[in-house]
């Protein structure tokens, strides 16, 4: 992605995000996360509420952010990693089916991504910077909000956490 891109796609973002934020439930932690209709790989519509009785880490990012590519290793070993009971869902915002195809190939991660192409979700959980985490428990409550790239032993931490409740 051009780096005009990258900034008009920010720019809007930033944009959505202001114009939310005096709407709708409170975005914070210890509050349900907001349910939202995507559609899954194999074609099905999904409900972020539909993963409920499991622990998800709902993971914003684009193949243009430069710490969304560095975290991306970690985020992926959270779907490989045998040890973690964790669903991980991957809202890539505003790019096409053959771009995050072609950088996850030459990246070698695995990802379940949600697309976001209309940023409805991004929209809904007011992302204003990516990446974004927020890793929410088992009965749909929100344990963790991270803005930024996490490191290995902070994601370490709010994952083994969010796995102790």
């Amino acid at each position: 992605m051009s780096y005009k891109k990258s900034v008009l796609c920010t720019g809007i973002m930033l944009l959505l995000s202001a114009a939310l934020s005096v709407q709708g439930a409170e975005l914070a932690v210890g509050n349900p996360a907001p349910d939202f209709t995507f559609t899954s790989a194999e074609g099905k519509p999904m409900k972020l509420s539909s993963y409920r009785g499991k622990p998800v880490a709902l993971h914003f990012w684009a193949t243009w952010c430069g710490p969304c590519i560095r975290e991306l290793p970690l985020i992926s070993a959270l779907t490989t990693t045998k040890t973690q009971d964790i669903t991980v869902l991957a809202v890539n915002c505003a790019e096409t089916e053959e771009e995050i195809a072609d950088f996850l190939g030459r990246a070698k991660v695995t990802l379940n991504v949600v697309m976001d192409q209309e940023y409805r979700i991004a929209q809904l959980y007011r992302i204003s910077a990516i990446p974004q985490t927020y890793l929410i428990d088992e009965a749909g409550i929100i344990r963790s909000i991270r803005i930024g790239a996490y490191s290995r032993a902070e994601l370490n931490r709010d994952v083994s956490a969010l796995l102790e409740k």
